[in-house]
């Protein structure tokens, strides 16, 4: 019974991390921590429907289910983000300025790219 009363509380300290994810994205990574190039920039226009569509399928896929929710409300009308600093964040991560972990061994820099070129089109960026 002991066990019973304690699972609420558990399940508490398991569900803020993931919340978390949505909370915060600061503006910019300190200078010294800039150590990733977004691989020469984009290799398509951002504004390419084709590749937005691809980055918001990929992103409803996987960032949305597990982190970041598929109405993200920390890009939606989100205005002056560098896209090559998303690009970094998404391939390297957080690196401790928020929980996100680094997905460059996942995704190609063009599937990073068609997230950052969904992203771009829910800000004005």
């Amino acid at each position: 019974m002991q066990t019973y009363r304690l699972l609420p509380f558990a399940l508490t300290l398991l569900a803020a991390p993931a919340l978390a994810f949505n909370a915060v994205l600061p503006e910019a990574a300190p200078a010294q921590e800039v150590v990733a190039d977004a691989a020469g920039g984009p290799p398509f226009d951002l504004t390419d429907k084709t590749r937005v569509a691809a980055g918001k399928a990929r992103y409803q896929s996987g960032c949305a289910d597990f982190c970041h929710g598929h109405q993200p409300a920390l890009f939606i009308d989100r205005q002056g983000l560098d896209p090559d600093y998303v690009y970094n964040t998404i391939r390297e991560g957080g690196r401790g300025a928020t929980p996100m972990p680094p997905w460059g061994d996942v995704f190609s820099p063009e599937e990073i790219w068609e997230l950052v070129a969904y992203l771009k089109s829910l800000g004005q960026w």
